[in-house]
């Protein structure tokens, strides 16, 4: 494991608070060395646990899928641009979501009945983290995982089996939270719907299609129902009041944007651009969309991009980088900035899903017949219109556009590119051309926010499409780097490595893979 106490929280241990002694004289409790605390207290510190992961995910999806290359100026791009990942590989993606689930599973076992609302968040999150840790490394610690000292190296289960179990997780959470009651303790702790136990309800059936969908036959699932509840139809955010102090940022503008002593962060900003491939998506090469082009990229489609791989002379990267919006007058800064996009600002809330992965993950439940009542072609356009909507929220994470806004914007798209089944669903002839459509409807809605579901999702359809060799010469038309090592015939890797600390702690449970042949489960 990461060290022998991985599955023993180290985040927990900065939140706890001293519980009341027994004795209240007892002077063998030190009040300074807390032990224990509540779910009160360790719910909300494990819900922004769980945001703070969501921007280094997306860094490692984003580079894969063609969200972004290097710029000009920076070399020794490594493992980056080559896919020759190592154990050492961002094992963030492994050790965070592992503290962040024994802080959860503290919740559930102190909740307890009267605490129920706790325990079942906290199932709900748990869900989130651990699809999180399949879909990146396939089988992981999971039965025997969060056990503490009493199980230092816990067996890798399965994973279809993990997803099987997580879908029990979510029918159960969906199904508590239908009937539940809101509290006052709750509510204060709840820090993404603010006590809403329909919304709760809603969010645990939405992971639970995602999981389906994503599985398809691959697990045995013992019940594919969809609750008749429905999917998100808002956005889900983390907001514990973010605000412009050092450690309290917005984690995404404090990693692309600028520091809480108003300089640019220099470590990631500049050196990155988008991709000529998804640049297509925008600019009228394979959709026309310059709208959502001005909200993505700093300077729209005018944006400086590159092709992954190429280090002969890129174009320069952009101050703070090219994902945060310019103001409408004076030069950008810290403190001069437009508050909108995928980049809004410093006390932004940061999202775990996007209402438009709901809308789309029901098109997809319409078109599979797991869904019914509603069309795909209704789910479909939602899903774009949700994806416009959040791009113009504020950095209060208000709406700044009206329904009618959002419709005239759909029908704008519509007609910018009449022929294209890829924006006008009803031209979808087939079942194959249809999943086409919302994968890649998907790819563009997740675009810098969510890099690495759009991964998750390239590996599982094979949307949105690629074609041509990993040469310059097709930089429009494939996301591949040019300077990939990968064995593979498509030059991708399948997955990343077990990080180098199980190799040290569990070596005698670490699967063997290949990171160029050995898919995760659900994998096309």
């Amino acid at each position: 494991m990461n060290n022998k106490i991985k599955y023993l929280s180290i985040a927990m241990s900065t939140l706890l608070v001293a519980s009341s002694c027994k004795k209240a004289l007892d002077i063998n409790d030190n009040p300074n060395s807390p032990t224990q605390s509540t779910p009160e207290l360790v719910l909300p510190q494990a819900m922004v646990a769980t945001a703070l992961s969501v921007p280094t995910y997306n860094t490692y999806g984003g580079r894969l899928v063609g969200y972004y290359a290097t710029s000009g100026g920076v070399s020794g791009w490594g493992d980056m641009i080559t896919y020759d990942f190592s154990t050492g590989f961002m094992t963030g993606l492994w050790s965070t979501p592992y503290n962040t689930l024994t802080d959860l599973q503290y919740v559930v076992d102190k909740a307890g009945e009267e605490k129920a609302l706790f325990a079942q968040v906290a199932e709900i999150l748990k869900v989130y983290n651990y699809a999180n840790l399949v879909d990146t490394y396939n089988d992981i610690p999971y039965s025997e995982a969060l056990k503490g000292a009493a199980i230092l190296t816990p067996k890798y289960d399965k994973a279809a089996d993990i997803y099987v179990d997580l879908a029990k997780k979510l029918d159960a959470a969906t199904a508590f939270f239908k009937t539940a009651t809101s509290t006052d303790a709750f509510k204060s702790a709840d820090i993404i719907f603010k006590g809403n136990t329909t919304s709760w309800a809603k969010f645990a059936n939405t992971l639970k299609l995602r999981l389906v969908l994503r599985a398809g036959s691959k697990a045995a699932f013992t019940n594919k129902t969809i609750d008749n509840i429905g999917v998100i139809e808002s956005d889900v955010i983390v907001q514990p009041v973010f605000t412009k102090i050092a450690g309290k940022q917005n984690p995404m503008w404090n990693t692309w944007a600028y520091g809480a002593d108003n300089a640019a962060v220099g470590t990631w900003g500049t050196q990155f651009i988008p991709t000529n491939y998804v640049m297509a998506f925008y600019d009228g090469f394979k959709i026309t969309d310059g709208e959502r082009a001005s909200l993505v990229f700093a300077n729209g489609i005018s944006t400086n991009k590159n092709q992954l791989g190429n280090t002969d002379d890129p174009p320069a990267g952009i101050a703070p980088s090219a994902w945060v919006m310019r103001p409408v007058s004076g030069t950008i800064s810290a403190t001069n900035y437009r508050g909108l996009g995928v980049i809004k600002g410093p006390a932004a809330g940061q999202p775990l899903m996007l209402a438009a992965e709901g809308q789309f993950l029901a098109a997809e439940g319409v078109v599979k017949g797991l869904i019914s009542g509603v069309t795909a072609d209704t789910y479909f356009e939602n899903g774009i219109k949700a994806s416009y909507n959040y791009l113009y929220k504020n950095e209060a994470d208000a709406a700044t556009k009206t329904a009618a806004e959002a419709a005239t914007y759909l029908q704008t798209y519509k007609t910018q590119n009449p022929d294209s089944y890829l924006v006008n669903f009803e031209k979808a002839t087939s079942q194959e051309q249809k999943l086409e459509a919302i994968i890649t409807q998907k790819y563009i809605a997740l675009n810098f926010l969510f890099g690495h579901e759009a991964w998750n999702e390239y590996r599982r359809t094979g949307y949105p499409v690629i074609s041509g060799l990993n040469t310059t010469a097709n930089a429009r038309t494939t996301f591949v780097s040019i300077a990939s090592r990968a064995t593979s015939a498509d030059k991708l890797p399948t997955r990343i490595l077990y990080p180098n600390t199980e190799f040290s702690y569990n070596a005698a449970n670490v699967p063997n893979v290949d990171k160029y042949a050995t898919k995760i489960f659900w994998a096309k």
